[in-house]
């Protein structure tokens, strides 16, 4: 009985610790949402901007209620951290996405409010209405990430957060940016879809990232959907190519990812077969798959069902025509 009493103790000063660090307890998270600006921490560190829709609404209490209250939860459970380490707080207007950056770094450099409402807004289809914000971090260190990747552990919200570290140099706006929109992108896919294959996914970033931003970053690279279209023609007209959904899922090796062809049979399918790359994503997404058979064979399932028996072929056909493809 002691000896458990002790291991209680310790929980619960852990998670006090653990609650502390991230901001407030979940149950007072959105009274704690409502209250006005606090003051400045022991006089040293101003409390972190927060912006709705390019604003600051920090002292604007109507804006702040007028938040819907997963939001302000989001908000509320983030801003300590964003005020001791420096970022600020960005929420879009459709309040999908809690943006934590760098407040000097992105001061006068873009702030991506346009380009994460184009993000969302190509993400759509694929998004049910009033679903949990996605929180993303811009890390300017990586004890930063290590130490908010941890904290949402701990705190079961990892499903709803992403970070990774902004290292790059702010003048390569394109990489910036492109760098932003898939991790957006991944992040909302795999929250509303929580069992679509890594292939379907990552397609899903690069196209959204292209359209968004001009760019996607296939195997770090900056590229154009235009030439990701060209280096699959080319490599599927001289090796006999076909769909191999064995082969975009991982087949024997971990690291056979094609990046260039899942961006490719995405953009094909958004072109194309618009209605039916939903029902797809959808079909997939939301069933868990059996264990016991491998995930490619329902991928060749709902493909032959929502485009037909020679759907799979017409993509192939697609592939290798690159722009010369007419249906």
């Amino acid at each position: 009985m002691f000896t458990r009493a002790i291991l209680l103790t310790g929980l619960l000063l852990l998670s006090a610790t653990l609650l502390q660090q991230f901001g407030h307890d979940l149950n007072r998270a959105q009274a704690a949402a409502n209250v006005t600006t606090p003051q400045l921490l022991d006089g040293e560190v101003a409390p972190a901007e927060v912006r709705w829709d390019g604003k600051a609404i920090n002292e604007d209490e109507q804006r702040r209620n007028a938040l819907g209250a997963a939001t302000r939860v989001a908000i509320s459970r983030w801003h300590d951290f964003a005020t001791r380490r420096g970022y600020r707080i960005d929420v879009d207007r459709d309040q999908r996405v809690v943006l934590l950056s760098d407040h000097e770094r992105f001061q006068r450099f873009s702030t991506s409010a346009a380009l994460v409402e184009r993000t969302v807004r190509s993400l759509a289809p694929f998004m049910s209405p009033g679903a949990e914000p996605v929180v993303i971090l811009r890390a300017t260190s990586q004890r930063d990430l290590d130490t908010a990747l941890k904290g949402s552990r701990a705190l079961d919200v990892d499903q709803n957060f992403d970070g990774y570290l902004e290292d790059g140099d702010a003048t390569a706006r394109r990489e910036v940016d492109a760098r932003l929109v898939e991790c957006i992108a991944s992040e909302i896919i795999s929250a509303e879809q929580p069992f679509l294959s890594r292939w379907m996914t990552d397609g899903i970033a690069s196209l959204v990232s292209e359209r968004s931003s001009s760019r996607a970053l296939i195997h770090g690279e900056l590229r154009t959907l235009r030439s990701v279209q060209q280096e699959v023609s080319k490599r599927a007209s001289v090796t006999d190519w076909e769909l191999d959904l064995f082969r975009l899922n991982g087949g024997m090796d971990a690291d056979a990812v094609m990046q260039a062809e899942a961006m490719a049979i995405i953009a094909y399918l958004f072109r194309y077969q618009e209605a039916a790359l939903g029902s797809i994503v959808t079909d997939l997404g939301h069933n868990q798959p059996d264990e016991t058979r491998p995930s490619y064979e329902a991928e060749h399932r709902a493909l032959d069902q929502h485009l037909g028996l020679a759907g799979r072929d017409e993509i192939a056909r697609a592939l290798k025509k690159g722009r010369d493809y007419r249906p």
